[in-house]
């Protein structure tokens, strides 16, 4: 797996940051860390309602999803899947979080704040330099 690509600078507007960028790193560490103290300050110790082992499933979710069956695809070849890297960038997209998010938000009635756990696995990766999979 090679290093992130960058995309052509729009026609009107300044470019994109690279993601290997050490400002867009360091906002995606501030929004982990803002994250953990959402879950883990203000909703488990303020707030007295975070169920932890639900919040801890959601901060793994996105490497189960992608990995478990990728991992097994792996055993008889030892080769990367032609479908791991869609696979892989499902659950690894906040565009995909935010839907979910959104959506069990509405239905529940209520915020469900576990699921912040899946958008502090996000950024965590965006932070440390793992990002979405090329085909």
């Amino acid at each position: 797996m090679g290093a992130s690509q960058d995309v052509p600078p729009p026609k009107f507007g300044p470019a994109f940051a690279r993601l290997s960028a050490w400002p867009y790193r360091l906002e995606m560490a501030i929004a982990f860390l803002g994250l953990l103290i959402v879950l883990f300050y203000w909703r488990l110790f303020v707030v007295g309602d975070l169920d932890v082992p639900v919040t801890v499933f959601w901060l793994l979710w996105p490497d189960l999803m992608a990995f478990i069956p990728i991992g097994l695809a792996m055993r008889r070849t030892k080769s990367w899947p032609s479908w791991g890297p869609a696979l892989y960038n499902i659950p690894h997209s906040f565009l995909v979080w935010l839907a979910v998010f959104a959506v069990w938000s509405l239905l529940a009635g209520a915020i469900v704040w576990p699921l912040l756990g899946w958008a502090a696995h996000i950024s965590v990766d965006r932070a440390t330099g793992n990002y979405l999979r090329a085909r």
